[in-house]
């Protein structure tokens, strides 16, 4: 009775085996690469949607044709745009923090169709560079904003100070400033913009990036002149006369949206009583203030 293979017949089927290796293995491997690179752009398309989303909330820093800005993952991250467990499944680690996101204007013409987003007048292309950021797990990203043209004070007040509000000094870390991809000195309060800062340990490899957005949200101020009466007897009044309309920004205009004209032609007509003016004072990022003043006119 003929027991177990033979040597011929095991060879054979070591053979028909490794027949089968080298033709359904590229398959496998194919299906696997496919299906990784299918998830990636699943999650890239995911930035770009959470991109937008921070586009429409913060159009007020959209860039305007011929620039562009730059965003991070941290940014969409922390303001809840997007959740904070994004793997890539290529390198099997989660998206840095400090991955940059390039927002750019993008002029439309025949050669060049339209980037339509949203309903802002341009045209704009969000690209995501996933070669950028570190890959360091414990990056601890932050985003603060900083107010136009705040004190050095202020700003050096949030910038050497970590999230549990500990001193961070130049003894122990080593501080990089990135505006606009450029290095520079310091966050800049006197011009709104966004910065990276990374922070580098100086006795180890620990290191962090938080980003600090320079905008302005403070309202514009309205004063009125103490004196709020008019005499019947004067010919002509000047209700701008006096009216102080001050902005951090250094930028106010003021002006009058309901009142006018009834207080004037009160005034021409000698018609004595208490007179509402509205006024409006808006700035250079859109901050606005309405401020009502009761003008009386006496004899």
């Amino acid at each position: 009775m003929k027991k177990g293979f033979t040597l011929l017949e095991m060879l054979a089927v070591i053979v028909i085996i490794s027949i089968l290796v080298l033709v359904i293995l590229p398959v496998v491997t194919k299906n696997t690469k496919d299906s990784k690179e299918n998830v990636y752009n699943s999650l890239i398309n995911k930035i770009i949607s959470a991109s937008s989303d921070w586009m429409i909330e913060n159009s007020d820093l959209l860039p305007e044709e011929g620039e562009s800005i730059s965003i991070t993952l941290g940014m969409l991250q922390s303001g809840g745009y997007i959740s904070t467990d994004l793997k890539n499944p290529k390198t099997d680690n989660l998206f840095p923090a400090d991955m940059v996101i390039n927002i750019n204007y993008v002029k439309s013409n025949k050669d060049n169709p339209k980037l339509s987003y949203g309903k802002y007048n341009g045209d704009y292309s969000i690209v995501v560079d996933t070669n950028s950021g570190t890959e360091i797990k414990d990056i601890d990203d932050e985003y603060s904003v900083v107010e136009l043209n705040a004190s050095d004070t202020d700003v050096d007040n949030v910038v050497y100070k970590d999230k549990d509000n500990n001193d961070i000094t130049l003894k122990e870390y080593s501080i990089q400033y990135v505006n606009n991809g450029i290095n520079v000195e310091k966050v800049d309060s006197s011009k709104v913009g966004i910065y990276y800062v990374y922070y580098t340990k100086l006795d180890g490899n620990k290191k962090f990036t938080r980003v600090f957005n320079v905008s302005d949200t403070s309202l514009p101020e309205i004063v009125f002149p103490s004196d709020d009466t008019v005499s019947i007897s004067v010919s002509t009044f000047d209700l701008y006369n006096n009216v102080e309309c001050n902005d951090n920004s250094n930028i106010c205009n003021l002006k009058i949206t309901e009142g006018e004209n009834e207080f004037y032609s009160a005034l021409s007509n000698k018609t004595k009583g208490n007179y509402v003016v509205k006024y409006e004072a808006s700035d250079a990022y859109g901050n606005k203030t309405t401020k009502n003043r009761v003008i009386e006119i006496t004899e």
